[in-house]
């Protein structure tokens, strides 16, 4: 009977450990994807610069027009823990292999 009683307030304990904790359940790795956009490189970017210099900055561009080259997407996505989604979006314009316009 004590032996028992020892094992169903263990059990009683543990849940109430368990259920007290912020982050119990299974590990969420963070989720990071696309072209990092980080803000000491979009300092860099400005009108008038190449599309190899822009390549050069950020990397190849997640989406690109199959039948015009001169516009590109930037896409960046970051989830940490499994929690609300993060995303950043940069769209570049170019007329003769140069910057024209940035739009968010």
């Amino acid at each position: 009977m004590r032996k028992l009683f020892i094992i169903t307030l263990t059990l009683i304990l543990g849940c109430i450990t368990l259920t007290g904790c912020k982050n119990f359940g299974p590990y969420q790795v963070d989720v990071q994807q696309g072209n990092v956009l980080e803000q000491s490189s979009l300092k860099k970017l400005h009108l008038g610069m190449t599309k190899d210099e822009v390549r050069t900055t950020f990397g190849a561009p997640v989406l690109s027009d199959t039948f015009d080259d001169n516009y590109w997407t930037y896409v960046y996505t970051n989830q940490i823990n499994g929690g609300k989604v993060e995303m950043k979006k940069l769209n570049l314009t170019f007329k003769n292999n140069e910057l024209q316009k940035i739009s968010p």
